[in-house]
């Protein structure tokens, strides 16, 4: 039998087991793959299998039927773990965006569905790291506005946006959703995949797009950005979180000095002292951020209304009552 023919063969037989025997046969079945040499030829009968239980397709491509979600899953994990760098990956790409994102309400969501989607942002995410390109119709879809309930996805997703970002695509439409994403901490990886992402948009100065709509820029977000990041400077986040909160508030002092006054204040309200002999990386760089900050020009990016207090960002009138 030709090599082709055995690998055609494989992925038939894959699909055709029930869902516990695919279990025992995904990582061996993915190394068979990559044994051969054969991840461009699997990609293509995969995203053609793929795309045949998908259905019913929204105006902006993404799906809102599928069958058999819990195979697609499968495929998708077979499909990762035999991604090879020197493979042709290109054929995955604008189907597993369009799996990014399945559209029904979330009370009616499978368990199965949800995993489809986190295993397509897992499978995105490397893709784009392995610099597979992106078509501007696959870019709009990956940056549309879907809510996503799922932690797990949702880390992912803004560790595309992040790759997006450094990569020059402008996702300043997502800069209020990764503040919020800072602000809730619901898990240490999304905290932290978002200030990689809103550091992203200050290096590349997406802060100053102009909001659809408005004669405001995202600039507004400034400071929401801002005070998140200093508030994860506290003791009782972890080294990681700290450390990308203060490299991104590095750099953003350097682009915006209006947060530097902000900054200094913040960290003497909530008790984030300057070291005096930093051991640590995340030390040194905080004992520069104070000492960038120190000759503060005479403005601040906080709104007027707001105020400064132990307890958080207050407006004044709550503050005086």
């Amino acid at each position: 039998m030709l090599k082709d023919d055995i690998i055609l063969d494989k992925l038939q037989q894959f699909v055709s087991e029930e869902s516990i025997q695919r279990q025992s046969m995904k990582s061996s079945f993915a190394d068979f793959i990559l044994s051969f040499g054969e991840t461009s030829k699997a990609a293509n009968w995969i995203v053609s299998y793929i795309e045949s239980l998908c259905h019913a397709k929204h105006d902006k491509g993404v799906y809102t039927q599928m069958n058999n979600p819990e195979l697609i899953a499968d495929l998708l994990e077979v499909a990762y773990e035999s991604l090879s760098r020197d493979a042709d990956l290109q054929p995955y790409v604008t189907q597993i965006t369009r799996l990014l994102y399945i559209d029904k309400k979330e009370r009616d969501m499978l368990d199965s569905e949800r995993d489809v989607q986190y295993r397509a942002a897992v499978m995105l995410d490397k893709l784009i790291s392995l610099n597979v390109s992106l078509p501007p119709e696959v870019e709009e879809l990956v940056l549309s506005d879907y809510y996503r309930q799922d932690i797990p996805t949702k880390e992912f997703i803004c560790s595309i946006w992040r790759r997006l970002a450094e990569r020059g695509t402008n996702i300043s439409n997502h800069i209020s959703s990764l503040v919020i994403n800072v602000k809730n901490h619901e898990s240490a990886t999304l905290t932290n995949n978002s200030i990689l992402a809103l550091w992203a948009c200050i290096r590349r100065g997406f802060f100053d797009t102009p909001i659809p709509d408005s004669n405001q820029t995202y600039h507004v977000w400034l400071w929401h950005m801002t005070t998140s990041c200093v508030d994860k400077l506290k003791k009782t986040y972890e080294e990681p979180t700290r450390s990308v909160a203060v490299g991104c508030l590095l750099e953003t002092v350097r682009i915006y000095p209006e947060a530097q006054s902000l900054i200094l204040e913040c960290m003497d309200k909530w008790g984030i002292a300057e070291p005096k002999r930093p051991r640590s990386d995340f030390q040194r760089d905080l004992k520069e951020l104070f000492s960038r900050c120190e000759n503060h020009p005479d403005i601040n990016c906080l709104p007027e209304n707001y105020v400064i207090t132990k307890r958080g960002i207050m407006s004044r009138t709550k503050s005086n009552s």
